[in-house]
């Protein structure tokens, strides 16, 4: 087994896959909106029907080896990081906003029940608007990832994360109050 320098974490292919996990989940939602747009003319041939299953476990796959690989520190991940990293994280306010719309469950399970509701919609009723609602909504997932990526990076940075309130102040700290009588503590 190789190590890195230092000793962080092995070299294996599923680290490698991984680190670029992010870009692999784009590809393969980009994959999956092209399959349903333009789907294979005969769907009972071997390549349409392992296709969708091969894209299926894409990227449930990269997605967990993404959290893997976000659970250590990277050499790679540390040599790309901006020179002045509160300047970046001031430009990326919008997707620090989104990446912690994710902690509200209303709003995530408000965003499955409208991909679902649109998947059944186009298998129900597939014409030309309902495929353009389904790809634009499955392209919306692009925005999720690239907004967790930039805040995994940026997280010290996050005006969110810093105090939970977008301030980035500590607290004062009370003293304890003085006793009220004069009496001479033993």
């Amino acid at each position: 087994m190789t190590y890195t320098y230092g000793g962080a974490q092995p070299r294996r292919i599923g680290w490698q896959l991984g680190h670029f996990a992010p870009q692999i989940l784009v590809a393969a939602i980009i994959a999956a909106v092209a399959l349903g747009v333009h789907p294979i003319e005969d769907g009972t041939s071997t390549l349409a029907i392992t296709l969708p299953v091969l894209l299926m476990f894409v990227v449930l796959g990269t997605w967990t080896l993404m959290r893997q690989h976000d659970r250590r520190l990277c050499e790679r991940c540390m040599s790309s990081m901006p020179l002045n990293p509160s300047e970046s994280a001031a430009r990326y306010q919008n997707r620090f906003r989104v990446a912690h719309a994710g902690g509200n469950k209303k709003i995530v399970v408000g965003y499955l029940l409208a991909l679902v509701a649109v998947n059944l919609l186009v298998s129900v009723d597939p014409n030309a608007a309902t495929r353009i609602l389904w790809a634009a909504l499955q392209l919306s997932m692009i925005y999720l990832i690239a907004s967790y990526s930039t805040h995994r990076r940026l997280q010290p940075w996050c005006p969110q994360c810093q105090g939970g309130d977008g301030r980035d102040e500590d607290d004062p700290v009370t003293p304890d109050p003085e006793p009220s009588d004069h009496r001479q503590l033993i």
